[in-house]
């Protein structure tokens, strides 16, 4: 055939009169690393090895010829990298690398595996010469990037780490793991010394003697106040009593921006959660998931024991079934992620599940009153504006999970209240275990175990440094702000986030397949998208540091368990209070702080949260090279940015509300578009279980923007050599090393809306010509498919 034909008398070595390997300049007397040859020796062993090869290929070859040059021997001496380098970049130097890969590509396809790793290990010697050392030290050198990218960039690594993940993890990651440990490594010296929240908190979860020696009687008011239910009106009253404090029952509610009306805040009601990851995790037949059902009955009859219950293992099992009914009646999590909650009345509610009652429960969940343990109430007054939601005058009641209450109504007619009882026995404990004592982290371990293959519990030290940050996340945000983070990065990133979206705004004004009308929104919607870099900062890039920064101060002490209680008291009365406010679009939200390694897009407002936390090495570092930063934290910051058009973004406007903005016509070539994206992660699998593409579909469009356009920026800002573009894929594909124990694997695909860091760099990589052609990958090779089959959105 023709790529046979081609690949047969590929021309390598440059003929008499015919231009060398590049423009460089002689080198005089540079030698190679072995100090034993001249530069143009080596290109003509180089050259003679490779016409030998070609030799071998075509069966001309008779094994009785003298003088035979061994290639694989012949690169077994180390090249010098800066001769390498140097001819490598010119014109000839590219022909050569494209015929080496193609030569690689048709040795590899006609199962001339020597032929093709001799390719391989020559084009990478060239490929590679000049990337800085620390990124060479991941790379797996005899892996053809065209093959696999993620093995070639990050399978050295990857080798030397599966076996050194800490026993207290579920995997350690080359970036993100050095970016926390670091922050981590800073901060628990400030908790050690700091008298504000974050430092109590930290002190009083390191008192573990204290902590054992209370056991579970801290839980006493809440036990007995489950003990005294017995029938449907107490068992209503509870569950009220209960969600004032944070714990939610057969049903999850919450407080948040009204998609549709940027003004205001919403009540939403949503379906109920389980225990383990997934409702497969109840579902599927198979022996893994039998195996997590028996670990989870085992870990919650441990805790029963360890309170004292006269039948735990019976009550396990009441727990156990009732868990997976609601699992049956769940929406999976592909429906949830794109349900935005239906406008209904209490009326319509109490149509549709009746047995429970929904005004009744409204109205005492509205009552300013006293704690189940007696303390006095956060709150002053009743909850006026809750109590008028989902009426005229009130602010919108929304529904998300529909179907989910459409089933709720025959289970709670044959409801069995022990059930109930044995459940929320068991959500107060877990959802208490982190500020309960050795006994009952060993036991609750177990399931963990189970779940993500972790093989300890975490060291103290850790565990309260992780507690602290969860419990007191604002506080302590503000610490490291102020006594760790190089607030000078802030400003760089700023830069990196505008020349990113230029880039992009130049791409939307040209999309073909949009309506005029509809590019020109777009463009706005980009324009109008705000970013918040670093720290909260106002409208005028001042700092604004949020009420939760400080209302802590003066109320924690040393008992963990008390100070969980007077923080989830503090949140609530926070959350109800939104209904009588109004949205502030640039607030960072409850969880989400300055002091994470990751970074946000919010789809109903419109920004971007760039926490100072990421704004360091590996991701960035003003001292590294243009490639570096753009392929990590570039394409990071580009991710989030195209986070504002994935299918979830696309459906909010420029100031973050809900509406029909686009045509019909362009909808439809959005979504013909994105299915040829979903379409390729969904042929991902691990041991023999699928990713979703339609559950990672969001996520999946986000990294292909973000690489596309942190790529226009870094290569319109200057021009680039092949090599750096080379060191900008593989600076982002560094950003996704990881290695990851196999249960955990197996949640992450279950349950995240992340496809697994290979398939994030293959699916990316596979989807952006530009890679094929820094790495002279030839058309048809794994990494390099044909155009016909290559995604196209922006």
């Amino acid at each position: 055939n023709d790529q046979t034909k081609m690949a047969s008398r590929p021309l390598i070595c440059p003929e008499k009169g015919q231009s060398g390997y590049g423009s460089a300049p002689a080198f005089g007397n540079a030698h190679s690393v072995n100090g034993l040859r001249r530069p143009a020796r080596i290109v003509f062993g180089v050259c003679s090895a490779l016409v030998l090869v070609l030799v071998v290929m075509s069966g001309q070859l008779r094994s009785s010829m003298p003088n035979r040059v061994d290639l694989a021997q012949a690169l077994e001496d180390k090249v010098d990298a800066e001769y390498l380098q140097a001819e490598g970049s010119g014109k000839g130097g590219k022909a050569f690398l494209k015929k080496l890969q193609d030569m690689w590509f048709v040795a590899q396809y006609r199962g001339m595996s020597k032929v093709a790793n001799d390719a391989t290990q020559l084009s990478n010697q060239m490929q590679l010469a000049g990337f800085p050392s620390d990124m060479l030290a991941a790379v797996k050198e005899d892996v053809n990037p065209c093959d696999d990218f993620y093995e070639f960039a990050c399978g050295t690594w990857n080798n030397e780490h599966k076996d050194k993940i800490d026993k207290f993890k579920a995997s350690i990651a080359m970036g993100w793991t050095k970016a926390s440990d670091s922050i981590r490594g800073d901060m628990s010296k400030i908790f050690e010394k700091d008298a504000g929240p974050a430092g109590t908190y930290y002190k009083a979860c390191m008192d573990l003697d204290r902590i054992d020696a209370k056991g579970h009687s801290v839980m006493e008011p809440w036990l007995q106040a489950i003990d005294r239910i017995h029938d449907k009106d107490s068992l209503i009253k509870t569950i009220t009593d209960f969600n004032k404090e944070g714990m939610d029952v057969l049903f999850e509610w919450g407080i948040d921006k009204d998609p549709r009306n940027g003004q205001q805040y919403a009540f939403e009601l949503g379906q109920s959660g389980t225990s383990l990851p997934d409702k497969t995790y109840f579902l599927e037949d198979s022996e893994d998931m039998e195996t997590h059902r028996k670990v989870f009955k085992e870990t919650v009859e441990g805790m029963f024991k360890l309170i004292g219950r006269p039948d735990p293992k019976g009550e396990a099992e009441l727990v156990f079934t009732l868990e997976h009914k609601l699992a049956e009646m769940q929406e999976d999590k592909v429906a949830t992620r794109g349900d935005h909650g239906t406008p209904i009345t209490w009326a319509e509610m109490e149509a549709l599940t009746p047995w429970w009652p929904w005004r009744e429960w409204v109205q005492r969940l509205s009552t300013c009153t006293p704690y189940l343990d007696g303390a006095a109430p956060i709150c002053k007054e009743d909850y006026a504006a809750l109590r008028e939601v989902g009426t005229p005058q009130g602010k919108p009641l929304l529904l998300t999970s529909k179907p989910f209450f459409q089933k709720l109504q025959p289970f709670l007619e044959t409801l069995d209240i022990e059930q109930v009882k044995a459940e929320m026995r068991w959500k107060l404990l877990s959802g208490s275990i982190s500020s309960l004592g050795t006994k009952y982290l060993d036991t609750y371990f177990g399931m963990l175990k189970d779940l993500y293959g972790t093989q300890s519990r975490s060291p103290r030290p850790r565990k309260c440094y992780n507690s602290a940050v969860e419990a007191a996340a604002w506080p302590a945000a503000k610490l490291y702000y102020d006594n760790v983070f190089h607030q000078a990065n802030q400003g760089a990133a700023l830069s990196m986030l505008e020349e990113i979206r230029t880039q992009f705004k130049a791409a939307l004004a040209d999309e073909a397949w949009m309506a005029p009308e509809d590019r020109k929104a777009a463009v706005e919607k980009l324009e109008a998208m705000f970013f918040q870099v670093g720290g909260p900062t106002d409208a005028a890039g001042q700092p604004a540091w949020p009420p939760q920064t400080t209302v802590l101060d003066g109320r924690l002490g040393g008992d963990m368990y008390g100070n969980d209680v007077i923080i989830a008291r503090i949140g609530m009365d926070r959350a109800l209070q939104k209904l009588t406010k109004v949205p502030e679009r640039r607030d960072w939200g409850g969880s989400n702080t300055p002091m994470e390694v990751n970074a946000f897009y919010g789809p109903d407002r419109n920004g971007l949260w760039i926490p100072a936390g990421i704004l360091q090495a590996p991701f960035f570092d003003a001292s590294l090279p243009d490639a570096r930063n753009f392929g990590s934290i570039g394409s990071i910051l580009g991710h989030e940015m195209s986070h504002g058009f994935d299918d979830h973004g696309r459906e909010f406007d420029k100031v973050g509300e809900l509406k029909d903005w686009w045509h019909e016509d362009t909808v439809a070539g959005y979504r013909k578009r994105t299915t040829c994206f979903r379409d390729v992660f969904d042929q991902f699998t691990v041991k023999g279980r699928h990713v979703s593409g339609d559950l990672t579909l969001g996520e999946d469009l986000a990294d292909a923007g973000g690489i596309k356009f942190a790529y226009r920026a870094f290569t319109a800002k200057a021009q680039r050599t092949e090599e750096e573009e080379r060191v900008f894929f593989t600076s982002f594909a560094q950003t996704w090393c990881s290695v990851d124990r196999a249960k955990a694997v197996e949640s992450q695909m279950l349950s995240d809306p992340h496809a697994p860091g290979k398939f994030r760099v293959i699916g990316a990589m596979t989807q952006f010509p530009a890679f094929a052609r820094a790495f002279h990958c030839p058309t048809g090779s794994p990494m390099a498919p044909p155009a016909d089959r290559v995604c196209h959105l922006w």
